[in-house]
């Protein structure tokens, strides 16, 4: 509770509250005037989600030759009506923060708690827009299927960024009520001590961090330091997390969340991390002293992400690397279960091979090593051009450090011991293509014939060089004294651990046998 405080009072809306407590009537009457308004405009988005609906059902009938066109217009209409959820999200928090610092009133707290249930109605009615939006991107990825490979995979691109973008807003949803708590709290403490002055005000005459100079980028730790526990105190609290397309990176975040990060997905839509924070209220955040609030961000981004080159906060960089082949066989499999995914059709009907597969998918995305490229324009799509020589010397000096999907266990435990977290035990994997349902009956694709492997040799002959180099390398850090005594007393606590999440997720329902026991209801 004391840290919540402190935190808090470095905030300049809580600061300048003290010095305007004599308006608390008007803000109360101002902010229930707003509130007014706003439950008018989700009535009216409520209303265009209908309408979009409705849209939906007359452009799947349509012509083919007219369905882009309505693809874009649809998907314009959704991406809009959420950039309003956000704007209205952003002004809310503003004025719940005054509304609940002036509580120390005791006049208007009767006044204050009403409004603040009318604000739960608000935030379940968001909810219900996440809900419907939710289905216009099933609505989407089913009219992709109609669409040339290189469009569908666009949309498929689009559709994953906004189902990103739905988490971050229900993270800011969890954090804004988290933040009404934090305040009740220190509306109480300010009751108690309003006949003196408040010692931590500081004169409204400082200017705000936000109009300090910039500071310059900071390398990320590398792995030596965080081994060497050459970190700053109380540990690190940001790290990011370069998801390679096929390669653990949904258990790395759920690793991640366990140890107590909160993840921040990056928007795949706009590049960025802040479609519904503030960048400069959270850069402003690390000029506090830890202990805070630790981030993970992660996504599929590359080195040359531009938000690397902003970074002046210490922070650390992690991935997972996968056998070539073996990732491209998830990225075929999933492709396979997945009727939106680009080429689906064309492996399921038309007899396309997966060496064909494989070359159309390298092209598109581009091999494993091209995500540790510095050189592209910070996108999702390749546009680097460094050599693989020059991709692994990036991996080995600016990735804190990585782990390999097959060997998880030794990564759980390794980032564990780095970060002095202790909670790696039963990080479930995350396995999207079994969650699929088979709707082709074609049985997954597991092994390989002597001419496809030769094929992807031949295809993949860099990226097979770059991970076998960064695989020696793992193994020479790995073997260091210190990590072979905590793996050999740690890894069989973990495998047990995860034995035992096996078994409970297998576990059948017994109302239900058709469905597993703890599995999600959808």
């Amino acid at each position: 509770m004391g840290r919540g405080v402190r935190l808090l009072m470095k905030v300049p809306a809580v600061r300048r509250v003290m010095v305007r407590l004599w308006n608390v009537e008007e803000a109360v009457a101002k902010l229930q005037t707003a509130l007014n308004a706003h439950e008018s405009k989700l009535d009216a988005h409520q209303a265009e989600v209908s309408a979009l609906e409705a849209r939906q059902g007359q452009f799947i009938a349509e012509q083919p030759n007219q369905q882009e066109e309505r693809l874009a217009q649809l998907s314009d209409a959704v991406q809009i009506q959420r950039q309003q959820i956000e704007w209205l999200l952003q002004n809310q928090q503003a004025e719940i923060n005054e509304l609940m610092a002036q509580q120390a009133q005791p006049a208007v707290r009767e006044a204050a708690l009403s409004i603040q249930a009318q604000i739960d109605g608000l935030i379940a009615q968001i909810n219900r827009l996440i809900a419907d939006s939710e289905r216009h991107s099933a609505g989407l990825a089913e009219v992709s299927q109609h669409l040339p490979p290189a469009h569908r995979m666009n949309l498929e691109a689009t559709l994953h960024g906004q189902q990103l973008q739905l988490g971050a807003l229900n993270s800011t949803i969890t954090a804004q009520q988290m933040q009404l708590a934090a305040l009740n709290d220190i509306v109480r403490q300010m009751t108690a001590v309003r006949a003196s002055p408040p010692s931590a005000v500081v004169n409204a005459a400082e200017p705000s961090r936000s109009e300090q100079p910039p500071r310059p980028a900071v390398k990320p730790y590398t792995f030596e330091q965080l081994l060497n526990r050459e970190v700053e105190s109380l540990g690190l609290d940001l790290a990011f997390n370069i998801h390679i397309p096929k390669a653990a990176g949904n258990t790395v975040n759920a690793l991640f969340r366990q140890l107590g990060f909160i993840p921040v997905p990056l928007d795949m839509n706009t590049n960025e991390f802040f479609s519904t924070v503030r960048e400069d209220r959270w850069f402003e955040g690390y000029a506090a002293p830890p202990p805070r609030d630790a981030y993970l961000m992660t996504g599929h981004m590359r080195l040359d992400q531009p938000m690397f080159r902003r970074l002046w906060m210490p922070h650390m960089i992690v991935s997972v690397l996968r056998d070539p082949v073996e990732r491209m066989l998830s990225n075929y499999n999933f492709t396979l279960r997945r009727p939106a995914n680009p080429w689906h059709d064309e492996v399921v009907n038309k007899g396309m091979s997966f060496v064909e597969y494989s070359s159309r998918m390298l092209d598109a995305i581009g091999p494993q090593y091209s995500f540790f490229d510095e050189t592209g324009k910070g996108v999702f799509a390749r546009t680097g051009n460094a050599p693989v020589e020059e991709c692994l010397a990036n991996l080995l000096t600016k990735v804190s450090f990585y782990g390999l999907s097959e060997r998880f266990d030794e990564f759980a435990a390794l980032t564990g011991y780095l970060l002095g977290r202790a909670k790696i035990l039963a990080v479930a994997p995350a396995n999207v293509t079994s969650e699929i349902e088979d709707l082709t009956g074609l049985p997954l694709k597991t092994a390989l014939t002597e001419e496809e492997r030769d094929g992807l040799g031949t295809l993949m002959k860099d990226d097979i060089w770059f991970y076998q180099e960064a695989v020696k390398e793992y193994d020479r850090r790995v073997a260091d004294p210190r990590l072979q005594a905590v793996f050999s007393d740690v890894l069989p606590l973990i495998k047990s651990s995860r034995e035992a999440m096996g078994k409970i997720l297998v576990l059948r329902d017994p109302a239900d046998s058709s469905r597993r026991a703890f599995q999600r209801v959808r």
